[in-house]
């Protein structure tokens, strides 16, 4: 069994593990759900709320366009004047959330101080004092860093370190434990537990997090509260309330986690200190909190909610204290999670306070929010995970931190798609309310999650691990040593013979690469959720629109970086270089691929623009093809190890084959230029970027073993091509002298490519083949996505075509003579006419009643219950109904519908009926239907009833709902038309906006001309 190391004081003296991960983390997700809570809050307030609803819902029906649906570019110009106070009111919770986590700061101390007040100056042990303070200057804490000791009594049985904002740290002692200061084994395992957390500079900083899970639940009662009480519970409040509780759950598992992490880097700085052994055995003599049997859920909350992991998991940590912990797969799921929640919520903010730059404004804001979270919570760790791979030799095991980010992403989009907030302009409330949808762009979103994390990973290892040093080289000192990138050029401590910690400036270029390239990988996301429903758009826009984005230019940055790493030292290694695999992978690769297409296209030129749009795609794919299959074929063979070779090789064969279809097109009189080389080699390489992002996850995680065998034994006196090839997985390795390939490896290069460009140059072309936007039938939603938008703009007009009014005259065949009695087919012709009178934007409804509404007084119940057509329902031969509503928005507070009902009778339909509904209408002025705060308070009037058919009568309603601010107005209309044996009535409502004659005049007189056809 392998123990604790011996005691290495300079060791002990390196800082602890950076936390700032964590706790960028938490910050981020207190934001997200303070962002959450105060849009909470403003739906909750109908005095907030209804402004912004009744701008929004005006903008989408005057442009027929729901949320659902990628809104037309002139709905930017009527959203200029939507409300902002939607994104204020979020923007303050995501501003007063991490407040109240400062605000935490000062009180958990003060709490901490009044429990140790009377502790003070009751025990004083001068020994302990002394060898208190004497490992305080081992670990050399000097100034306002060195903490005070405090022993106390009961009831602290245990120790622990707290401090306030420009404090001194107070390290808290029991007494049990001041007083075995004379026993190393017992005294000094405790002290240097709670010194480590001194040195690691966030004694503060914990205090608000023990303090966390008590925030999110009082900021997302507040808004949950104000509806209930004012509305009741409904589905709104259960969607976005299990929304911010999921992401409290979030927080508390973060808080818990970033506890033990602290008490794990702790035992770790004691066991570099030599009290590993003794540490462990305190640990074995802990009472151990026993989980309870038989209730597994509990059992697990429990662990995961646990601050401090139990002591037989300590002591089993303590006995492998190598064993790789960071970027490993918790931290993966962590940072993934909050990574999609800050980009939701950062999108969510951004498209509200800057409705009119919803295209563009809010994808920028919510991928570089994305790209910085994820760098920095995962780019660290996986860099000194890459280094203790390669100064031990470990299992680097990848897979793990990439199963995380993946499982984060993709449950988080899931979530986020399933309990949207109402009209929120969610990064994934886009088309994707299906089930299937949902899950399809979860796992889309999951594989750039990955792709993205891929990448940072390979560039950790290239970080990590450099070329290995020649004497007298690039690379070496004078006396053959390897030279390290430190500022003060000496060799950082722990360092092994042939590799060094990299240097603050490969680490601070490794950070910038990393976020550019996370930044171009998951530019995408934005857009997928809009156009996911329409594949015409989402290739139109992946063709023509993503290669154009500025934002990918960034991603240069990763071969500039690995070329810089993997630079040859001196004509040796340049020879090797030009006769090593890759080169001859990519040389064949250009031939074969570049080749056949320029050849290709010398044969057949095109006579029109669709044949050469149709000639200009497949040659970017068989360009992007080319460097995948030198990336997947290098990556893969026998004995290459290093995946940074096989990437600069596969940007190579992309980027030759790309410049020999320009070169090609140059020479044959196509146009010429920086424009022409930009249209022949930023696509081509844009594709590249998104198959690296793809291809690498896999072939990382089939590299288990990251080990270098040139660091297990010492090198070579003498310089020899055999000992200088070692070939590591996960970083650069050496440049080696390839033999001449084989004939297998020759079919494994050239047949993939030769079957690629055929396949391209044939039916691939015609299959794959996206026309100009123009020509596809998504006009309208890629006029918002593409570089050349074909829908017009200027000011927000009505389409005439989806104008109110009465329609053309129906043509319904064959339809009855006018006051005849009406079977139910004939019933049915009629109304179906009715639907040329409402606009084209509408949609078909359910017709529904409600009878069992209170209604007071109850003289008004014949009124609303519409009683007096009791007395002919005997008579009643046929009867059919339809009804429709305007477009619901996003919000869909304002709304306007309309039901037809037509009946046929045995008998004529007589007189009396007009006279009984004048009696009832006549009979109340007033009334409720509902109780409580839900109830609608209805106000009778009457208007002129239109001048059709035999006979007419209306009757008006102004209702009301709510008080106050949150009081939510409408108007309808009932109106009774008799034309013979036929009686059609037609309700019409609207909610929040004017009642409309028009379409109430063009629904009658549509019904009434299919009764009495020309």
């Amino acid at each position: 069994m392998t123990g604790p190391a011996a005691p290495d004081r300079a060791r002990a003296a390196r800082p602890t593990a950076r936390l700032g991960w964590m706790y960028l983390l938490v910050v981020a997700a207190l934001a997200a759900i303070g962002v959450t809570a105060g849009d909470l809050y403003f739906l909750a307030d109908r005095s907030l709320h209804l402004p912004w609803a009744l701008a929004l819902d005006g903008c989408e029906q005057v442009l027929a366009a729901s949320g659902q649906v990628p809104a037309p570019s002139t709905l930017a110009d009527c959203l200029a004047g939507v409300p902002r106070q939607r994104g204020l009111v979020m923007l303050g919770g995501a501003v007063l959330v991490p407040v109240g986590a400062a605000l935490l700061l000062l009180l958990v101390p003060l709490v901490d101080q009044r429990r140790l007040r009377r502790q003070r100056g009751r025990f004083e042990v001068p020994g302990a004092t002394a060898r208190f303070a004497a490992l305080c200057d081992e670990n050399q804490l000097r100034g306002r860093r060195r903490p005070r000791l405090l022993i106390a009594g009961p009831p602290f049985r245990q120790a622990f370190t707290t401090g306030g904002i420009g404090r001194r740290p107070v390290v808290v002692l029991p007494a049990g434990v001041a007083v075995a200061y004379r026993d190393p084994g017992r005294f000094d395992p405790v002290v240097q537990h709670e010194l480590a957390h001194v040195r690691a500079g966030d004694v503060t900083a914990v205090a608000a997090i023990r303090g966390l899970i008590w925030l999110p639940v009082p900021a997302v009662a507040v808004g949950a509260l104000i509806e209930i009480f004012s509305f009741g519970p409904n589905v709104f409040v259960g969607r976005a309330v299990l929304r911010a509780l999921l992401l409290s759950v979030l927080i508390a598992v973060l808080g818990a986690l970033l506890m033990r992490i602290r008490e794990r880097e702790a035992d770790l700085h004691v066991v570099r200190t030599g009290n590993g052994n003794a540490l462990i055995a305190l640990l074995a003599t802990a009472r151990e909190r026993v989980l309870p049997a038989g209730n597994r859920p509990k059992a697990v909350a429990r662990r995961l909610l646990a601050r401090h992991p139990d002591p037989t998991r300590r002591a089993e940590l303590l006995r492998r204290p190598d064993r790789l912990r960071e970027g490993g797969l918790a931290q993966g799921l962590a940072v993934a999670t909050v990574t999609v929640a800050a980009m939701v919520a950062a999108f969510e903010v951004t498209a509200e306070l800057r409705p009119s730059a919803r295209g563009w404004l809010p994808a920028l804001v919510t991928v570089w929010t994305g790209a910085v979270l994820l760098t920095s919570g995962f780019m660290p760790s996986l860099v000194r995970r890459a280094e203790a791979v390669a100064r031990t030799g470990a299992r680097a095991d990848w897979w793990r931190p990439l199963a995380g980010v993946g499982i984060g992403f993709f449950a988080t989009t899931v979530v986020t798609a399933w309990f949207p907030t109402p009209g929120g302009a969610g990064l994934f409330q886009g088309q994707t309310r299906e089930a299937g949808a949902s899950l399809l762009l979860a796992l889309l979103t999951s594989a750039l999650g990955t792709g993205a994390v891929g990448l940072c990973v390979l560039l950790a290892t290239t970080l990590a691990v450099g070329p290995s040093p020649e004497p007298g080289g690039r690379g070496t000192a004078t006396d053959g040593r390897a030279r390290t990138d430190s500022r003060d050029g000496r060799a950082p401590v722990g360092s092994r013979d042939g590799w060094a910690p990299v240097g603050n400036r490969w680490r601070y270029a490794g950070y910038a690469t990393a976020i550019g390239v996370t930044v171009a990988v998951l530019w995408p996301m934005p857009v997928l959720a809009s156009v996911w429903n329409d594949p015409g758009v989402l290739r139109a826009w992946l063709v023509y629109a993503l290669p154009r984005t500025g934002w990918l230019l960034p991603a240069l940055a990763l071969p500039v970086l690995l070329a810089a790493r993997a630079r040859p030292a001196g004509p040796v290694h340049l020879r090797r270089l030009a006769r090593s695999a890759e080169v001859r992978a990519v040389v064949l690769t250009v031939l074969i691929c570049g080749g056949g297409a320029a050849l290709h296209t010398g044969l057949n030129p095109p006579d029109a623009l669709p044949e050469a749009l149709r000639a200009l795609q497949a040659r970017w794919l068989i360009c992007a093809l080319a460097g995948w299959l030198v990336l997947l074929v290098t990556a893969t063979y026998p004995g290459r190890g290093s995946l940074a070779r096989p990437v600069l090789a596969a940007g190579a064969a992309t980027g030759l084959t790309a410049v020999l279809q320009y070169a090609q097109s140059a020479l044959a009189g196509g146009a010429a230029g920086l424009d022409a080389l930009q249209l022949h080699l930023v696509a081509p390489l844009t594709c590249l970027l998104y198959l690296f992002a793809l291809s690498l996850p896999p072939l990382l995680a089939r590299r288990t073993v990251a080990r270098l065998p040139a660091l297990a034994q010492p090198p070579a006196p003498a310089p020899a091509p055999a000992a200088s090839a070692p070939a590591p997985a996960g970083g650069l390795v050496p440049l080696v002298p390839s033999t001449p390939p084989t004939m297998p490896w020759l079919v494994r290069v050239a047949l993939p490519a030769t079957v690629a460009t055929v396949v391209m140059l044939g039916p691939g072309a015609a299959t794959l083949y996206t026309p100009l936007p123009s020509q596809s039938g998504a006009a309208a939603p890629a006029a918002r996505l593409l570089p050349h938008p074909t829908a017009p703009t200027g000011p927000v007009t009505a389409d005439p075509a989806q104008a109110p009014g009465p329609g053309p005259t129906p043509t319904v065949s064959p339809l009855p003579a006018a006051g005849r009695p009406l079977d139910t087919v004939e019933v049915d012709a009629v109304v179906r006419a009715v639907r040329s009178a409402v606009p084209t934007s509408w949609t078909a409804r359910r017709s529904g009643s409600d009878s069992g509404s209170r209604i007071e007084p109850a003289r008004c119940e014949p009124l609303f219950r519409d009683a007096y057509l009791e007395e002919l329902k005997p008579g009643v031969r046929a009867s059919a109904e339809a009804g429709y509503a305007s477009p619901r928005g996003r919000v869909g507070v304002a709304s306007t519908t309309v039901d037809v009902t037509v009946t046929s009778y045995a008998e004529p339909v007589p007189s009396s009926l007009f006279v009984a509904a004048d009696a009832a209408r006549a009979a109340c002025r007033q009334f409720t239907a509902g109780e409580g705060g839900s109830a609608v308070r209805f106000t009778v009037g009457a208007r002129p009833a239109p001048v059709l058919g035999e006979e007419s009568w209306r009757v008006d309603y102004a209702l009301s709902v709510g008080s106050g601010g949150n009081r939510i107005t409408g108007t309808s209309a009932f109106v009774l038309v008799r034309v013979g044996h036929n009686l059609v009535t037609v309700y019409l409502s609207a909610v929040m906006q004017p009642l409309d004659e028009r379409i109430l005049g063009a629904v009658l007189t549509a019904a009434v001309r299919a009764l009495d056809p020309p």
